[in-house]
């Protein structure tokens, strides 16, 4: 500034390009990181959604069967409740040295579809629970009980 409170120099027109820089990168952000999600839900929702989980071993199935709340980890919210447990004995697909395909039973390892109901908010594609998870089929969620914890992942999502 000069003695009089004027400011020195011309406002050209690189100082309008960076500006006009500045705005657009601010506005980008902004679109590019907003929350879609509230924009996006319908309603409240009771749903249910099977995971797979495979290869485990005899303990994770016993706490699996024992069923009760699903929580997140981070914030120990409720995000369901288990209500169903189907276990199969887990396979492996190996070859043959003649080429063929062929599935045997991994020794003490076991695949279990988990059924969890859950509320939470319907949304235009997805379901998300009540600690703004989003779950769509095929995606690995984590899976936080009481007795265990494990991963597996989504197979199906209906509401109820």
């Amino acid at each position: 500034m000069n003695k009089d409170g004027k400011i020195k120099g011309k406002f050209n027109i690189i100082d309008v390009l960076a500006i006009l820089l500045v705005i657009v990168a601010v506005a980008g952000i902004a679109i590019r990181f907003g929350s879609k999600i509230t924009d996006s839900v319908k309603s409240d929702a009771t749903f249910v959604y099977t995971v797979n989980v495979s290869g485990v071993r005899d303990y994770t199935i016993d706490a699996l069967q024992k069923k009760g709340k699903v929580t997140n980890k981070k914030s120990n919210m409720d995000v369901g409740e288990i209500i169903d447990v189907v276990v199969e004995p887990s396979e492996t697909q190996s070859e043959r040295a003649d080429g063929k395909l062929v599935y045997s039973e991994l020794p003490d390892r076991y695949d279990a579809t988990i059924t969890i109901k859950a509320r939470g908010q319907e949304a235009t594609n997805s379901y998300i629970t009540a600690d703004s998870e989003d779950l769509s089929v095929g995606r690995v969620i984590d899976i936080y009980t009481k007795y265990v914890h494990t991963s597996g992942k989504v197979m199906s999502v209906t509401k109820e």
